[in-house]
């Protein structure tokens, strides 16, 4: 595909990004294309907790008895997010209307997007698949289930695909540090990669933002209002829970035995490790298959967190980790368009059950599957390098 090509379909793509935010808050024109959701019930679950919090209640969102709720509606999640990102960002939210604050933060995740893609075309701006690799990110169809919900996950992939690229390119630094502990206070995914680093020798990136996340943490945990989230943490991250991975099986299978999930996880999670000390492929390559490894074996997956497979396609194409005249292209496609949802609505499902929601998350486990094989078998035919 020529520049020119390129060019235009990046223009294309940019209209059609901003049609995600028309069709999710206006003329839902999208939504046969996706599996339903409930707004508000994801975004409000901090606003709500330091709202609680102020008045008397938890940082998890529970009132005292006699004391209005910040919102009632939508059946709003407890919230189970770091406490210091809970208060950093729920306090200014807390000050608006419910639905007012929701528009804020819609706002917020397009100006964010905005930023990282004249981040990425600032340092790229010569690179042959420069266009192809932002209308990738652009176009990616995950983005819709984040945009609808009004999510927080994307300030997690904003913060992953700066570290990544300081990282790569200016190695153990105390930049690349804070963006992993700016990470990690978003969602604590970034901890499967302390390992990794650790093999890796980024001390410092470790020391920094692995360390003053821990500190943080154990802070908040000594006091009653914080002590939710290691709890939390620690319940889920030991729980078989089929959601947005490989677990969905059991909701096709009743019968299946997901301890074979879990096992296949051990082994998969062994051999990570492994391939990095035989082979030493790129901090990029191992991260990304890290970040795979989580959205297959989390026990806590849903579909809006395969947004980061955006961020990484799209920075993996500026780096040469992934060309698009290579077999790599279909698993990047099929994880670009949407999930063949629209064949469930077309037959009468309005609301999907969830043996039919389980095709659709296999579905995306099985091209992110696929990606991570590809991605393998290449380092394994490949010669080590640092």
């Amino acid at each position: 595909m020529n520049k020119k090509l390129q060019f235009r379909l990046f223009i294309i793509s940019i209209f059609i990004h901003l049609y995600f935010y028309i069709s999710a808050f206006y003329n839902h024109s999208l939504n046969s294309f996706f599996a339903p959701i409930t707004m508000g019930q994801d975004f409000f679950c901090i606003p709500n907790g330091v709202y609680a919090f102020l008045h008397g209640g938890t940082l998890t969102g529970f009132m005292p008895n006699g004391v209005a709720p910040y919102i009632d509606c939508c059946g709003v999640n407890h919230n189970v997010y770091h406490p210091l990102f809970t208060l950093i960002v729920g306090f200014p939210l807390q000050f608006f209307p419910p639905w007012t604050a929701f528009g804020i933060w819609a706002f917020m995740h397009l100006v964010v997007t905005i930023i990282l893609v004249l981040f990425l075309w600032k340092k790229f701006r010569h690179h042959t698949y420069l266009y192809l690799a932002l209308s990738l990110f652009l176009l990616n169809s995950y983005h819709y289930y984040e945009i609808w919900h009004a999510q927080y996950h994307f300030l997690f992939n904003f913060f992953t695909i700066l570290f990544l690229y300081e990282s790569i390119k200016n190695g153990d630094t105390k930049k690349a540090g804070i963006f992993f502990l700016l990470s990690l206070l978003v969602k604590p995914i970034g901890l499967l990669w302390v390992i990794p680093l650790v093999l890796y020798k980024r001390f410092r990136t470790v020391a920094l933002g692995l360390g003053i996340y821990a500190v943080v943490t154990i802070i908040f945990s000594l006091f009653p209002f914080g002590k939710y989230f290691l709890q939390n943490l620690f319940a889920v991250s030991t729980a078989i829970i089929p959601t947005h991975n490989l677990y969905a099986i059991k909701n096709i299978i009743p019968s299946f035995p997901v301890e074979y999930i879990k096992s296949l996880g051990f082994l998969t999670a062994t051999g990570l490790i492994l391939l990095q000390i035989i082979k030493k492929p790129s901090l990029f390559t191992i991260i990304t298959l890290w970040i795979g490894f989580q959205l297959l074996f989390y026990p806590m997956v849903y579909h809006y967190q395969y947004t980061i497979l955006a961020g990484l396609i799209c920075l993996g194409i500026l780096l040469g980790e992934f060309s698009p005249k290579k077999k790599v292209r279909w698993p990047i496609l099929f994880l670009t368009l949407p999930t063949p949802v629209i064949f469930f609505h077309l037959f009468g499902d309005v609301i999907l059950p969830r043996p039919h929601l389980s095709v659709i998350w296999l579905y995306s486990a099985f091209w992110l599957v696929c990606l991570m094989i590809y991605i393998i078998v290449s380092i394994l035919r490949s010669i080590k390098k640092t």
